[in-house]
């Protein structure tokens, strides 16, 4: 897929844990904000992936995440036709301790497999700028990384941020520039500044927007954190040494021994820092690139303002919707019609399963719904109606004490594993395509219109051996229809 030369020994690290919880509903806990597709028709890890795949090599791309979220962010890479063929080495942390873990554990990973490795390390739910000016950008920090550095990405700001840290510039660096891409030393990290203070950083030109984007060689990761924490100049890198240590000994062995009990123990025992409190912001060996890049950390649900242009009424309205005078609002709609009437600075966001009515100054607040939800148990802040899976997908239309109905979409030349279940009996309809059926010892070939029962404990699979998408309807019927009363006997996708 490389289009240009790639940077010898780089390795991406595409950070892909967190939650979203600020773009509720859009995004679930086995959805999160990263697998949103609604900017560009592009999901933003999807983006990530492919921003610096012509950077690294095939094996170069590895997407760090948390356990529970693995399968389904393989399953939805998978899914994406724009990075198919495209190798991607997934990893899961022991257990979620902050960026400082996490980068850690990458770097002396990335250490054990390419002693030369330089890193980059990108969020997966940001928007970002590619093409040209990204590839230079990265190859300049790429360069100051080579010599030992921790090269951050600072973005220059286009207006007074107080939601973001900064940071200012001091000397350029001779060296590796490119074009009008230089680095510079860093004279110091600035937390979230108040509006005039902002204001002041804008007017001297002298401050960038952290990013949260690091460039350095691996090695070099783990011996900052280890001088960091020996030095022990803050309370946050006092425990950096340790961080380093314990990363390299999860990362001695396989990554699928990474979330035993053993390695979670050691992990859950490591404070809980950010990379930059941990050692950017106590290292010696610190350079920033500005990055004149256009970035959005889609931070809130403010960020559906870009979906579409607003119209004379300074609304935003995207999907399904009609609206009456309605006056600076954002109003999205996944399917269903939803219609407005006089709405003034408010959020409507609806989706097959929830709908979110909000003030526009209150997008920031909108965790707070979901953690009165995850108080509820509703199963609608952990998923949508809606499931990628790597041969296709499945829908929940239907869901009651002893019953549910679903629509089941197989991708051409794909099929489920070879299961059984222990408390349910399924029925598939055949709405669109043809199926190939296996039912214990008889195969099926059923077409639009027909259908098969399989008895509860039967063995069973469902392929599209056809050139066309494949669609069922199946009615499950038992006490128990989680997604966990599963037995596997064989799967293409080694789940």
């Amino acid at each position: 897929m490389n289009t240009t030369p790639h940077i010898p020994h780089l390795h991406a690290i595409v950070l892909a844990g967190g939650s979203g919880t600020r773009f509720w509903p859009l995004s679930r806990e086995l959805a999160p904000k990263q697998f949103v597709s609604i900017f560009g028709g592009v999901s933003l890890i999807t983006r990530a992936v492919m921003r610096v795949s012509t950077m690294v090599d095939d094996s170069g791309i590895h997407v760090l995440t948390n356990e529970r979220l693995l399968d389904e962010l393989r399953n939805h890479l998978k899914s994406q036709a724009e990075i198919k063929g495209l190798a991607v080495d997934y990893l899961a942390e022991p257990t979620p301790r902050n960026t400082a873990a996490a980068i850690a554990l990458a770097a002396a990973y990335l250490v054990r497999i390419d002693p030369d490795a330089i890193m980059v390390v990108l969020p997966s739910d940001h928007l970002l700028e590619d093409g040209e000016r990204w590839e230079r950008t990265m190859r300049v920090a790429a360069g100051l990384a080579a010599e030992g550095r921790l090269v951050t990405l600072g973005l220059t700001p286009s207006y007074p941020e107080t939601g973001y840290g900064y940071i200012r510039m001091g000397s350029p660096i001779p060296g590796h520039a490119e074009e009008n891409v230089l680095g510079h030393e860093v004279v110091e990290f600035v937390e979230k500044p108040d509006k005039e203070t902002a204001e002041a950083f804008l007017d001297t030109g002298e401050y960038l927007w952290n990013s949260g984007m690091l460039v350095a060689r691996a090695d070099a990761v783990l011996r900052e954190l280890t001088l960091a924490g020996e030095k022990a100049a803050t309370e946050a890198s006092s425990g950096s040494a340790k961080i380093a240590q314990t990363a390299g000994v999860v990362a001695a062995s396989a990554p699928s021994t990474w979330t035993t009990d053993e390695a979670r123990a050691l992990f859950a025992s490591l404070p809980s820092v950010p990379f930059d409190k941990a050692a950017l912001e106590v290292s010696g060996r610190v350079a920033v690139v500005p990055a004149d890049l256009t970035w959005s950390d889609v931070g809130s649900l403010l960020a559906l303002e870009s979906v579409a242009d607003s119209d004379e009424r300074g609304n935003t309205l995207s999907g399904n919707v009609v609206d009456v005078d309605s006056h600076d609002s954002i109003v999205y709609s996944a399917d269903r019609l939803v219609a407005t009437l006089g709405l003034k600075d408010m959020i409507v966001v609806d989706t097959a399963d929830a709908t979110l009515v909000a003030s526009k100054d209150r997008a920031q607040d909108v965790r707070l719904i979901v953690d009165a939800l995850r108080v509820m148990g509703a199963r609608e802040v952990v998923e949508s109606r809606s499931s990628l899976r790597p041969w296709g997908s499945w829908t929940m239309l239907v869901k009651g004490d002893s019953f549910q109905v679903k629509t089941i979409d197989v991708l051409p030349g794909h099929r489920l594993s070879l299961q059984s279940h222990g408390h349910r009996s399924e029925h598939w309809i055949v709405v669109e395509g043809t199926a190939l059926v296996t039912i214990d010892d008889a195969t099926l070939t059923l077409s639009t219109g027909e259908s098969g029962y399989i008895p509860l404990g039967s063995v069973h699979r469902l392929e599209n051996a056809g050139a066309v998408p494949l669609r069922i309807v199946e009615v499950a019927v038992g006490d128990y229809l989680g997604e966990d009363d599963i037995v596997r006997y064989e799967d293409d996708w080694s789940r």
